[in-house]
């Protein structure tokens, strides 16, 4: 609190990476043996009807969903970090830098707002595959796959209800949302299961009460926090679903993994702290309950009629709440969608018809999930007391048969971003051809970064015209200008910021691409012929 900002901002960069390292891997050594205990105690019969909705919703993801961007320029950022992680061991975007001999270097780094739990699971990835556009793609697709064996595990341990277990992991497996924003490089399905995973392991402790498995407690919530600013909101969660163990809240051992968590999350705390007054686009409220009317319209009749979302889930969760048995355990899964639905209601940007904002029902689709397995559950016994047959199948054969009225929706780009989506089409294109001793010079240098093109912010050259020959007696495979989607914008000042750019020497047309009435462009920056004065002797 007493640290400047700026020069908090600066320790922090460093500080994440060895924060978040050591909260992954006290959750390895302290997962395994929660993972293995949770696999002994599953059948044969178990493995394959988690196996059927995984296998299914990792095929849709792949297969059926276009693997393209959503979220602009938010993924592209996430990427960046991850890089910058991988490389430097930084938490910062890079506004400048090169990436020759396989490794990113960076001149000028910025840290970002966002917290930092997803661009670390990107490092990871990155530093055993390389950085790569298309592995953000592939975590967030096993993502998906994980979180419905993670549902499945859920809804067996908590209930105890196989034929729930299969529906709840088939529900998820079939949203259409999740479908779509899994094959992205968005942070919500990682975000999603990261609290789903802290979840699981409450419900384990609290069924086998082990220091082992109240320190992955521990850990998985610390870790699951540091995902996005409203992750926190799964802490009470976890504290209700306890709350029939509350005699462990006077054991000395749960204070020792209290502190624990806190040590995991002093970084994280740090974080919030150093970025508290940012604007998150807007100079209103970020939180009101002004927002509260708006935003209730439009995302309380997103689960009851909206062509995005199936309102079956929604009618088989209500059924799920209302009837059965451990009703402390539903009340609890009911107060986990309650958390994550209730917070975008007073955000100004909070709509999920916003934008691309509907991204943040995701956080939603695993209690919804958990309860309509155990809605679909019901239904099957209801049915085979009513004389029917093989009610098990029905019930299973009405949910797919329904799934099929989205999957248009499923298979589509959709309108949402499109201008951003087509420019960083376009420049990944062209990427390949601007790789070895090139520059570029943009609005967003991270995602170049990524693809392995030099790059930097546009706005040196604008700022100090000189810089340009600088650039040009570096970079002897050419200086690029990209005219990207911030030059087309109906904003006067970015207009004119990209023509000073262009001005600033002559210059020559690579390749364009227009769409709409967006044109995007690469453009060769080429300097005047320098006068030799070196005298002969």
């Amino acid at each position: 609190m007493r640290t400047p900002v700026l020069s908090l901002r600066e320790e922090l960069k460093s500080l994440q990476f060895w924060s978040l390292e050591l909260c992954v891997a006290l959750g390895v050594a302290l997962g395994a043996p929660v993972l293995r205990s949770i696999a002994g105690a599953l059948t044969s019969r178990d493995a394959i009807r988690m196996g059927i909705p995984a296998a299914l919703a990792l095929a849709v993801t792949v297969f059926a969903a276009p693997r393209t961007n959503r979220n602009y320029y938010d993924e592209q950022i996430y990427q960046s970090i991850g890089q910058n992680l991988a490389d430097l061991r930084l938490a910062q975007m890079c506004n400048e830098g090169n990436v020759e001999y396989g490794r990113l270097q960076c001149f000028g780094g910025e840290y970002n707002k966002q917290p930092y739990a997803f661009p670390h699971l990107l490092s990871i990835a990155y530093r055993l595959s390389g950085a790569h556009a298309s592995t953000a793609f592939v975590l967030n697709a096993m993502a998906m796959t994980l979180s419905v064996c993670a549902v499945y595990i859920l809804v067996l341990l908590l209930f105890e209800d196989r034929v729930a277990a299969f529906f709840s992991a088939l529900l998820l497996s079939l949203t259409p949302q999740q479908i779509l924003w899994s094959a992205t490089a968005a942070v919500e399905p990682s975000s999603a299961l990261a609290c789903l995973v802290a979840v699981v392991c409450a419900v384990h402790f609290a069924r086998s009460t082990t220091i082992g498995a109240l320190a992955a407690l521990g850990v998985a919530s610390a870790y699951a926090v540091q995902f996005r600013p409203e992750s926190l909101l799964i802490l009470p969660v976890l504290l209700f679903l306890l709350w029939n163990r509350r005699e462990e809240f006077s054991k000395p051992r749960f204070w020792w993994v209290v502190l624990l968590t806190l040590v995991l999350l002093a970084v994280h705390v740090g974080h919030m702290i150093a970025v508290r007054n940012e604007g998150w686009g807007t100079t209103d409220a970020r939180l009101s309950v002004r927002y509260l009317a708006l935003n209730l319209a439009n995302n309380g009749w997103f689960y009851v009629a909206d062509w995005r979302f199936p309102a079956a889930y929604s009618l088989l969760a209500v059924l799920g709440i209302t009837f059965g048995e451990r009703r402390h355990a539903r009340l609890a899964i009911g107060l986990w969608f309650l958390m994550f639905f209730g917070i975008f209601l007073l955000f100004y940007a909070g709509s999920y018809n916003y934008g691309a904002d509907v991204r943040y029902s995701l956080l939603t689709y695993p209690p919804i999930a958990v309860l309509g397995g155990l809605g679909a559950s019901r239904l099957v016994g209801w049915l085979a007391r009513a004389g029917c047959t093989r009610p098990f199948a029905a019930v299973t054969a009405g949910v797919v048969f329904q799934f099929l009225w989205y999957v248009p929706l499923v298979r589509a780009t959709t309108e949402e971003a499109w201008a951003a989506r087509a420019d960083v089409r376009f420049a990944e294109s062209a990427a390949r051809e601007l790789r070895g001793n090139t520059y570029v010079l943009t609005h967003n240098p991270g995602m170049f970064h990524v693809w392995g093109v030099n790059a930097g912010q546009m706005s040196r050259i604008v700022i100090d015209p000189g810089y340009l020959a600088a650039l040009s007696r570096r970079y002897s495979g050419g200086v690029y200008l990209h005219w990207n989607f911030w030059c087309n914008v109906q904003d006067a000042v970015q207009q004119e910021f990209c023509q000073k750019a262009l001005a600033a020497g002559p210059f020559e047309l690579v390749r364009d691409y227009r769409e709409r009435d967006e044109r995007v462009a690469f453009y060769r920056l080429a300097l005047p012929p320098q006068r030799n004065d070196k005298t002969t002797q």
